[in-house]
């Protein structure tokens, strides 16, 4: 297999390196000339501009981001031969490239804070023209990880999942470290609390139906307590002014009807 990248990120450069060795590589295209060339010294491609003449054709990994990727077909304008196009957005759909691209996307469903992330066990969001997801499967396989097929025009609705799941739980963690240093409990510690609460809980969402996974008082249905920590919780937002007053009220109505399951 003939890959190519276009838009060297954390996501592209972490499959590529996964890949030395598997496949052959292309050229490697970015906006900065040295960074294409020392990750291709490294991964023996070819280094390029989109000012260079050259011609793709093969995979074509695209990692650019959210909001460069519509803009993928004017960057690349007579530079395309015979390619099938793979982008790596959660958000954007495959078509999001011209359909004689053959385009597909995969989506990791893992936070990706490196460009050496690996992603094997990883579970992919695959959607798109149908070689372009056998082209995409055949990479899950060659990265040693999972994928499920989503709808194309369903791709917004997967991505608001994942970003519900991913970052929200951060939102309401910093609640938790406020409290936590509320009362004397150091960053450190509050950390090692919060994160190994969000595994636990992780965990059992992995092993159990999802509704069985809630613990507490609104699953012991112990509103007594319930509603002695929301006059708690409403005093310190009155006080931090970091979010509504009804974010506590709206939480407790959403946990209980899980707990009703």
């Amino acid at each position: 297999m003939l890959v190519n990248i276009v838009g060297l990120g954390k996501v592209s450069l972490s499959i590529a390196r996964q890949l030395e060795g598997k496949v052959k590589f292309g050229y490697f295209v970015s906006r900065d000339f040295e960074k294409a060339k020392l990750v291709s010294k490294e991964l023996n491609a070819i280094p390029a501009t989109y000012n260079d003449d050259f011609k793709l054709n093969g995979v074509v990994l695209f990692g650019l981001n959210d909001s460069t990727l519509p803009e993928a077909e004017r960057l690349l304008y007579s530079k395309i031969e015979n390619i099938i196009a793979i982008h790596f957005s959660g958000f954007h759909p495959s078509t999001v490239f011209p359909n004689d691209w053959n385009p597909a996307s995969m989506h990791p469903n893992c936070a990706v804070a490196s460009d050496s992330t690996l992603f094997k066990d990883v579970l992919f969001g695959l959607e798109g023209t149908e070689k372009g997801i056998a082209t995409a499967q055949n990479l899950v396989q060659l990265l040693e990880a999972n994928y499920v097929i989503i709808p194309s025009e369903k791709k917004v609705l997967y991505h608001l999942a994942a970003v519900i799941s991913s970052n929200f739980p951060v939102g309401l963690a910093y609640i938790s470290y406020l409290l936590y240093r509320e009362i004397g409990v150091d960053d450190e510690n509050s950390r090692k609390i919060i994160s190994r609460l969000l595994r636990t809980v992780s965990e059992n969402i992995e092993k159990m139906d999802i509704t069985m996974a809630l613990t507490g008082p609104i699953k012991r249905k112990d509103w007594t307590i319930v509603e002695k920590e929301r006059d708690v919780f409403l005093d310190f937002s009155k006080r931090t002014q970091l979010y509504s007053e009804t974010l506590y009220d709206e939480f407790v109505k959403l946990l209980a009807s899980i707990a009703e399951k």
